[in-house]
């Protein structure tokens, strides 16, 4: 492949980038282009520097030293247009009022989802950002702040850098119970397996005090989910004033305060030993049993009936506590 191609081709698939971002910095262009390589900003500055020479894309600069965003410019346009991508200019991005630019309101949450989704392509993950989500599936749905999908897991990324009030705290945790229970809505035809939220730790409010991100989303899912809930982590570290540096990723089960409830007034009711060898309690109108398998030593088996004698749910536990857990669980459910 002779330079010229090997130019072009770089090209496109950086334009290609900006366009299905919307917008991007050097610092993260180059850890989508070059993710192994401790030299991608610098690479991605070379490559933005013949882009401007070019008139290819327009420079804008970010408040408070964050950099610059970098925006396709028309010429930008065709060029990805003979590679046979649509794309549009990213003039209307922000607002340019007397030669002065201001970014969206939502610049800092922008660079955090976009930090969050580089290293997540690192990392093997195929990535689709809130961006391209918009175009694809129209203004007026409900969007996560991107997907990464890598094999049968679908993780939608969820941002979490502002003080929420009630009710979209609480529609945010009801998101996250959906996509862990599996009932999530597809977009663009693809259906989110895990919820992934990341945070930036230590942040302070508008009033001036400490937040914690985490904790208030974890407090929320425990308060809005029928059932536990398996949530994934990304610990954000800022790098410089608004960018992305460490990212630490964990995953927790969150336990539901409602199916925690259930549990209670079960064991409330007390668990009466029956002449077949098992336990019963009672809640509403459905009998709950659990027992120990004679031909599985320390495995306990379970099921909910109605008063009626018909079994609604079955199933299996490696403990009598996990058994009767997961019993108030799918009540918590029904």
């Amino acid at each position: 492949m002779n330079h010229h191609m090997q130019r072009r081709l770089k090209d496109a698939k950086g334009l290609l980038l900006l366009h299905r971002f919307g917008w991007l910095r050097t610092a993260e262009l180059g850890k989508l282009l070059w993710p192994e390589s401790t030299g991608s900003r610098q690479a991605a500055d070379k490559l933005a520097r013949s882009w401007f020479e070019r008139k290819l894309v327009l420079a804008r600069p970010l408040p408070d030293g964050a950099g610059r965003a970098l925006v396709l410019a028309t010429a930008g346009v065709r060029v990805l247009a003979e590679e046979g991508c649509h794309a549009g200019s990213g003039k209307g991005i922000g607002t340019l009022t007397d030669e002065r630019w201001v970014p969206p309101a939502s610049w800092r949450h922008d660079l955090v989802a976009a930090g969050v989704l580089c290293e997540l392509h690192r990392r093997g993950f195929d990535i689709v950002p809130e961006a391209e989500l918009r175009r694809r599936a129209g203004l007026s749905v409900k969007l996560p702040d991107g997907l990464a999908i890598k094999d049968s897991q679908v993780l939608c990324l969820e941002v979490e850098n502002s003080r929420k009030s009630g009710p979209q705290l609480r529609q945010l945790a009801t998101a996250i119970g959906q996509v862990a229970a599996g009932k999530a809505e597809a977009l663009v035809g693809i259906r989110p397996t895990a919820a992934l939220v990341a945070f930036v730790p230590g942040v302070l409010d508008e009033r001036g005090y400490t937040i914690s991100h985490q904790q208030r989303v974890r407090r929320a899912v425990q308060l809005t989910s029928k059932a536990d809930v398996d949530i994934h982590w990304a610990e954000c570290k800022l790098l410089g004033p608004a960018g992305v540096g460490a990212i630490t990723f964990s995953r927790e089960t969150i336990k539901s305060d409602h199916a925690g409830a259930i549990s209670r007034r079960l064991d409330a009711a007390g668990w009466v030993s029956q002449s077949d060898g098992t336990l019963c309690s009672a809640y509403d109108n459905h009998l709950v049993y659990v027992w120990e398998n004679d031909d599985a030593a320390g495995w306990w088996s379970y099921t909910i009936e109605t008063r009626a004698g018909v079994v609604a749910h079955a199933g299996h536990a490696e403990a009598c506590s996990a058994a009767k857990q997961a019993c108030a669980a799918w009540l918590a459910q029904r």
